[in-house]
């Protein structure tokens, strides 16, 4: 088979969508012109959960968060200002959407999720697909729109990266597993990575 990918990339059941969780719907309700802002917690959720992780949020009662709304929460919570800040110094957690800083991803997901991950920049095809092929996921942005992805997969025979996208009506109305060119890559992905390996 020409696919290589993380464990569970062709697994619908770990995938996640961002139109449909507490943040989203507040920010619509209230008018709120770009209410999309939870792409990136949800495609580090896709990301998680593509190589394994168990993202069960458990409360005293039966009610069970969705794991993308308590990572966005993490970046927005002025408690973790401080250890943001430690992350990137140039980027005031109190006045930008932590969610939208690919450098806080690492610390972020190992708070809420005891998961590892690394910030990196590069925007090298074969080294991004080769990481993809060794089982890793790839939190990608998007330059236009501003969005990220979650790559979880590379079919070699195509030179396609399979990846999901959280906002399904962007891709008409199914982001699961997902095919990008090279071409693609490299005129509309932003220069940096957070990588995502191993299963919990």
């Amino acid at each position: 088979m020409s696919i290589a990918g993380a464990r569970f990339w062709n697994d619908r059941s770990r995938f996640y969508t961002q139109v449909n969780n507490p943040t989203e719907e507040q920010l619509r309700k209230a008018g709120v012109g770009s209410w999309l802002e939870t792409c990136g917690p949800t495609a580090a959720v896709n990301c998680l959960a593509a190589v394994g992780h168990t993202l069960d949020i458990h409360c005293p009662g039966p009610y069970r968060p969705q794991p993308e709304e308590v990572l966005t929460d993490y970046f927005n919570d002025p408690r973790n200002y401080e250890a943001l800040r430690a992350e990137r110094s140039d980027v005031r957690p109190d006045a930008l959407q932590g969610n939208r800083v690919p450098q806080y991803y690492p610390l972020a997901v190992r708070e809420v999720f005891g998961a590892h991950a690394r910030f990196m920049f590069l925007h090298s095809w074969r080294a991004v697909t080769e990481y993809l092929a060794a089982g890793w996921a790839v939190q990608l942005c998007l330059k236009n729109p501003g969005h990220y992805l979650a790559a979880v997969a590379y079919d070699s025979a195509a030179d396609e990266i399979i990846y999901h996208d959280s906002w399904p009506a962007r891709v008409g109305g199914d982001g699961f597993a997902r095919r990008m060119k090279r071409e693609e890559y490299e005129q509309n992905v932003q220069n940096y990575v957070v990588l995502y390996g191993g299963s919990a």
